[in-house]
């Protein structure tokens, strides 16, 4: 009696698994003890676990039935006979020997049934084949149960040679499949001595796709490791062993998938070369046993990799890309395979690449890797690198920027050349090269040939040009000098708009004429219900500067929503980093802190150091000192001028904090210096100036501070905003004590909605009433300033304001860090319920207090938490 190999190999494993078809077989030998011969054909791809059934179908039936098992190894007559029974009759007539075989059955099968395996039953010889069917044709009631164990890829063979005995008997069929879960559980409580949790199963079985051998090595490694294994290599072993014995129409089709990764059966049996029946049939049974998804692809990348290395791969690729081709199939899936030849030789294959870089269902650095091929074989190719950069402009600004300004230098086409130039200065600004765009551009127009081009799009190239040079101090100069060559467009198309936010930009910069700017500006706005994009913010801040304080923070809250609304983490970005400028200046120190907080921790640099600068200009006016110290140490470099001026602020005031006033001067003085520089001479930009003279005076340089102030205040009126004329109120009214002047400051400061200089205006006028012995006067001014100061998130201010209170005399309670910490219990609780939406007799009737009261405690909550509507009550009591 002989054992197969795998029998052996699988016994040594103590088989598992398959209890459904190990239950069939005991019940087929429980028949045969009966005395109703039957037969089991047990059939499975190489390793799946067919001698392990019959392993445990032995350990199963050991106390009833005699098992006997051969391998068919011999075509010799009644060679498998033989094997199993030991003796035949020594004959040449095979009618003899069949009796002699049926008397020994019978002898055996007296007690109990027989049960006879025959391993590779496709290779018996054809005597025992005939002498089986004769057993159970002739023999009656034979207790006997056959089983012919095969592979599937010998079905035909084994079906043909044991189609008399099938027809006799009552057969079943069993096909073998992976283990399924009930196995892989038993088999894993075996192997690693535990009771393995569902997901622990689950992962195993996605692991071997339930191979009997791979799920074996997939448990040792578990048990060593104490975690879920990577068994790729023993599962792509397992299938190349397989396909080895598979026929050339199964290799053929695992082949034609590993090359196309094709999910449509037409086209990987045409490039196998078999038809579509045989296809579905192959597809099948490579699903079954885990080599395909169920969508066609393979499973493993490494049994993919290990199979294409098998086959020529570059012939097959060639074919594979042309059959799709010819199919009309998606470009990605013909250029896939293109982009894997080591040459591209002819153009159709590089109509592949361009064409799946234009699908757009690709990567950006996909679809780069294809343009790049395609010029690696046809260098200079105008198309391509316009698509290249196009596609680098998403992930790689910079380099987009290198391939437009080399295709502005190559190209001589008007058109075509305008265009490259826009998109030059689009990816510079997005990579933080505007001053090497800016150059790139003046020369371009200095050219003279955009004359020639449609005017909205040479509109778009000095937009973009203007854009470049105002973002670094080394070209603001050149930038502005190049916007008063510039006619400002008729249309308000993209370009015409976009250039007159660049103008007006010039014109704030500048300080020359406010009714230029705001003439600009005013153009430049977008339609009621139109887009809001990243450009509308530069119109943001002209208005912001022009005086227009409310309408540019309505204007860059629509930015904000605009840019969340599509997804735009650029345009929000930024315009956050901007509106937390605008909150900060209006002296909304909470506000602007969380906008600027909110901006950066949105991926990405741009906005990053205008946010930061506001951040540490808000910190440092609250007196964090160290928070602020760190915020200057780790900024960057600014892009534009206010981005250098609001840091430089920031730098100065946490020096004067410091103690440090000539240092803080210094640097504000400075900050003078690179405006002059660049060309900045508007004063309400970033009031250095008045720093300067606020500083001063402090230090009792009265001087200094009358000349900084003279020359100053001169501009300011110049500009003549509500804020300017503050500013230059103020910096008179610091040096002269004259408290009229400081009185008009403070009016200008609130029409203009500046609270913390309206604030500041208020001390100074408070200091000077002291000065002359109105005391009283000077407290209810002072008041007045803590109250704005606290309300603005001034807490370092207020404390001051608060000692100065005191050495007037006055009175009041200590200074809280927020607003509604200022209000008394009662003021709470009545503005509360204001807030919940209760009128004023409601509450009055519900605290049972006067209307009057209810409307005293309403007045100061109102006053002090800074809110005009019962809408801001309620922001302000969260």
């Amino acid at each position: 009696m002989a054992r197969s190999e795998a029998g052996e190999q699988l016994s040594a494993w103590r088989p598992v698994g398959h209890a459904r078809a190990l239950a069939q077989a005991v019940a087929g030998v429980h028949d045969a003890a009966d005395g109703r011969m039957g037969l089991l054909h047990l059939r499975g791809p190489r390793g799946i676990g067919k001698s392990a059934v019959v392993g445990r179908l032995r350990g199963a039936v050991r106390e009833e039935a005699d098992v006997l098992v051969t391998t068919c190894r011999s075509r010799e007559h009644f060679a498998a006979a033989k094997d199993l029974l030991g003796a035949v009759v020594p004959t040449d007539d095979e009618h003899a020997r069949r009796h002699a075989l049926n008397d020994l059955v019978a002898t055996r099968t007296t007690d109990r049934p027989l049960v006879l395996v025959l391993e590779d039953a496709h290779r018996c010889d054809s005597a025992t084949a005939r002498w089986l069917s004769a057993l159970a044709r002739r023999v009656p009631e034979p207790r006997v149960y056959v089983v012919l164990v095969y592979r599937c890829s010998e079905r035909v063979a084994a079906e043909t040679l044991f189609a008399d005995l099938t027809g006799a008997l009552d057969t079943t069929t069993i096909d073998l499949g992976p283990l399924d879960e009930p196995d892989v559980t038993e088999l894993l409580r075996r192997e690693c001595g535990l009771e393995p949790e569902p997901e622990l199963v689950r992962a195993a079985l996605e692991s071997a796709a339930g191979l009997p051998a791979v799920t074996l090595a997939w448990a040792e490694k578990f048990r060593a490791l104490g975690a879920p294994p990577d068994v790729a290599a023993e599962s792509a072993a397992w299938h190349l062993s397989w396909l080895d014995d598979q026929p050339e129409s199964t290799r053929a089709y695992a082949t034609a998938v590993a090359v196309l990764g094709s999910t449509e059966p037409a086209s990987t049996a045409v490039l196998a070369g078999v038809s579509a029946a045989t296809a579905a049939s192959v597809r099948a049974e490579l699903t079954a046993l885990g080599v395909l998804t169920s969508r066609g692809r393979f499973r493993s990348a490494v049994l993919r990799e290990r199979l294409l290395a098998t086959a020529d791969q570059d012939a097959l690729r060639v074919k594979a890309a042309r059959l799709l081709s010819d199919e009309g199939r998606p470009q990605e899936e013909v250029a896939e395979l293109v982009a894997l030849l080591p040459e591209l030789t002819e153009v159709w294959m590089f109509c592949a690449l361009r064409g799946a870089a234009r699908e757009g269902a690709l990567s950006p650095e996909l679809a780069i890797s294809y343009l790049r091929r395609v010029l690696d074989a046809v260098p200079g190719h105008v198309e391509t690198r316009l698509e290249l950069a196009e596609q680098l402009g998403v992930v790689d600004p910079s380099a987009a920027m290198d391939v437009y300004a080399e295709l502005l230098s190559d190209l001589t086409e008007p058109a075509v050349r305008a265009s490259v130039a826009v998109h030059c200065g689009a990816s510079a600004l997005r990579a933080g090269r505007g001053p090497e765009a800016f150059g790139l551009l003046a020369g371009y127009l200095a050219e003279g040939r955009p004359a020639a081009i449609d005017p909205e799009l040479r509109a778009q190239i000095e937009a973009v040009a203007l854009v470049n040079g105002f973002g670094a101090a080394r070209t603001v100069r050149r930038a502005m000098d190049l916007a008063r060559t510039i006619t400002p467009p008729e249309s308000r198309a993209e370009g015409g708009r976009r250039l007159v936010q660049q103008l007006a930009r010039a014109e704030v910069l500048r300080g020359e004429s406010l009714p230029t700017a705001l003439a600009h500006v005013r153009s430049a706005l977008p339609a009621p219900g139109g887009a809001r994009d990243f450009w509308d913010v530069f119109t943001v801040t002209s208005l912001h500067f022009c005086g227009a304080r409310t309408e540019a923070m309505t204007l860059a809250d629509e930015i904000v929503a605009a840019g969340q609304a599509r997804g735009d983490t650029r345009t929000q970005k930024i315009a956050l980093a901007v509106r937390a400028g605008l909150a900060f200046e209006a002296g909304e120190l909470p506000a602007a802190e969380r906008d600027a907080r909110a901006a950066l921790a949105i991926t990405g640099d741009d906005g990053d150091f205008a946010a930061s600068t506001v951040l540490a200009s808000a910190l440092v006016r609250r007196g964090e000192v160290d928070q602020t110290e760190q915020i200057l140490n780790r900024m960057g470099t600014p892009r534009d001028p206010v981005e250098y001026g609001w840091a430089m602020d920031a730098k100065a005031l946490w020096l004067w904090n410091r103690g440090e006033g000539d240092a803080a001067i210094e640097v504000l003085l400075r900050c003078g210096r690179e405006f002059e520089s660049m060309g900045v001479h508007n004063p309400v930009l970033i009031p250095w100036w008045l720093h300067v003279v606020t500083v001063l005076v402090r230090l009792d340089r009265y001087t200094e501070a009358a000349e900084a102030a003279e020359r100053g205040a001169e501009a300011a009126r110049h500009w003549n905003t509500p804020v300017a004329r503050g500013y230059a109120l103020y910096a008179t009214g610091l040096t002269t004590d004259d408290v009229e002047t400081l009185e008009q400051a403070v009016v200008e400061f609130g029409v203009a909605g500046a609270q913390l200089d309206e604030s500041r205006a208020l001390v100074a006028l408070g200091v000077v009433l002291m000065r002359t012995g109105h005391d009283k006067a000077a407290r209810k001014h002072l008041r007045a300033a803590i109250d704005i100061a606290v309300r603005c998130g001034a807490s370092r201010y207020a404390i001051r304001t608060h000692e100065l209170l005191t050495s007037a005399g006055g009175r009041m309670s200590a200074v809280h860090a927020s607003p509604k910490d200022a209000l008394t219990v009662a003021e709470r609780r009545v503005a509360g319920l204001a807030a919940d939406g209760l009128t004023n007799r409601e509450i009055a009737e519900k605290l049972y207090v006067t209307i009057h009261t209810v409307e005293s405690h309403l007045s100061n909550a109102y006053r002090k938490l800074g809110a005009q509507t019962r809408a801001e009550l309620a922001a302000g009591l969260r």
